[in-house]
């Protein structure tokens, strides 16, 4: 092993396989603290934000559109309010039961 050029190779072949090592291990530690939830619970739609997407009132439901975890969920509304909700109106979420909300205009 005399050769210059070959301890150099194995040297940085040393260095690489042990900074991905490194890295790796690192990016595992990291990651095994994240606690990945991507499940959608009704519970969790209270006070969001939407937009009418099929008009409601106090006596029809209509359709809204919630903005859950960067995805686009439609719920079925319904509203005491006696005002007519148009398609395009922004909503808040008051309440849910079972499947469906209840909003107010905002």
């Amino acid at each position: 092993m005399n050769n210059p050029i070959l301890i150099i190779a194995v040297i940085a072949v040393a260095v690489g396989v042990f900074g991905g090592v490194l890295i790796v291990g690192l990016i595992y530690l990291q990651r095994r603290r994240q606690v990945v939830d991507s499940l959608i619970r009704v519970n969790n739609v209270v006070g969001c934000f939407g937009t009418v997407e099929v008009p409601l009132n106090h006596k029809s439901p209509g359709k809204v559109r919630i903005n859950l975890k960067g995805s686009l969920v439609d719920f079925i509304a319904l509203t005491e309010e006696t005002q007519q909700l148009n398609q395009g109106d922004r909503i808040v979420v008051v309440r849910t039961k079972g499947n469906k909300v209840w909003v107010v205009a905002m």
